[in-house]
């Protein structure tokens, strides 16, 4: 989605030949197909494993949690994690490189710097959001003590599963004018009431 920004925004006279059907074909199956890929090598790397313990100490069931509770070595789940956390962050950083070449190229103008806020802005809102929880509830699951801060575990897991679906509508519909306005009436309806 951000390379599609980026070809749009920086180079709006090349996107049809930057972003051609079979492109866009391809960076849709390489994303499908590595999503599927991950998800099974863990999957197969956790069945593997023999369990000791029963209990989980999250709201949610995650692949770390059934991880930690094996009897045997998990270094090979282990390294296969940190491989997964340097292939995601390495998507951020592509992601939030497109971004900046983005914004730098909608500084330009006023029509370009509202064109950035409409289609860009609440995709990055999304993007930053989604992936702060996803960090901390990352972090956590690995370094965090299983018995400090309960409260707070259980809360990043509410949090990274309910808040970005919730938080994706209200940022989206924003910048739909009508909502944008019936949101400022009621504003200013209350805003008149409390004065």
């Amino acid at each position: 989605m951000a390379y599609d920004r980026y070809a749009a925004i920086c180079k709006p006279l090349e996107y049809h030949s930057i972003m051609t059907h079979q492109k866009v074909l391809k960076l849709l199956l390489f994303t499908w197909l590595f999503s599927l890929l991950e998800s099974c090598f863990g999957a197969a790397l956790t069945i593997r494993l023999p369990l000791c313990g029963k209990d989980i100490d999250k709201i949610y069931c995650s692949n770390w949690e059934i991880v930690k509770l094996a009897c045997t070595d998990v270094t090979v789940n282990n390294v296969y994690g940190y491989f997964m956390v340097f292939s995601h962050v390495s998507q951020v950083v592509f992601v939030i490189i497109s971004y900046i070449r983005i914004i730098g190229a909608s500084l330009k103008s006023k029509t370009e710097q509202l064109k950035f806020m409409q289609t860009c802005l609440p995709h990055l809102i999304t993007l930053i959001n989604f992936n702060i929880s996803l960090v901390f509830d990352a972090m956590y699951a690995r370094y965090g003590k299983a018995q400090e801060l309960q409260a707070l575990r259980n809360v990043l897991g509410i949090e990274f599963l309910v808040v970005p679906p919730l938080l994706n509508p209200i940022i989206y519909g924003v910048k739909m004018a009508q909502i944008r306005h019936r949101l400022v009436q009621l504003y200013s309806h209350k805003r008149k009431a409390v004065q």
